[in-house]
């Protein structure tokens, strides 16, 4: 049993790493969720043993990211014109559209937040959940 308890404790530190190398690379582009997860996973590897608080904190780091993404500024435009008979400039206020097709004018970035925060919160609750049963189902691990 100790080996396979070695081997799984190697494939998670493997995966750890490979999310925030990946995430870390890759930052300015897609990386940022994943190396928000891979530091999470490092972040619970102690209660990997209690899976009802392992669970929601995974969960609630994930929901977090899947509200924020669906919901947050995907593209943003500003038009900008120019009078020549006035020589007024005229500026547009800053339109933004979401993954999901949701469009936002001013100051947008809080949907993605406050969407984010609530999925969290289920997220949480629902790992919260998951883990209750895999402790009942796995008696041998404390919850």
């Amino acid at each position: 049993m100790g080996e396979v308890a070695q081997s799984s404790g190697k494939s998670y530190w493997g995966l750890v790493l490979l999310l925030v190398v990946f995430g870390f690379i890759t930052g300015f582009s897609i990386g940022i969720p994943f190396l928000l997860v891979g530091v999470a996973l490092a972040g619970l590897s102690p209660l990997r043993s209690r899976p009802r608080f392992f669970w929601s904190g995974l969960a609630l780091v994930v929901g977090f990211l899947v509200g924020y993404v669906l919901v947050a500024p995907f593209s943003c435009t500003v038009t900008a014109g120019f009078d020549l008979t006035t020589g007024v400039e005229t500026v547009s206020p800053e339109m933004c559209r979401s993954l999901t097709g949701i469009e936002y004018t001013g100051s947008p970035r809080t949907a993605g937040l406050i969407t984010g925060g609530v999925l969290a919160v289920v997220g949480a609750a629902a790992g919260w959940i998951a883990g209750g049963r895999q402790s009942q189902a796995n008696p041998q691990s404390p919850s």
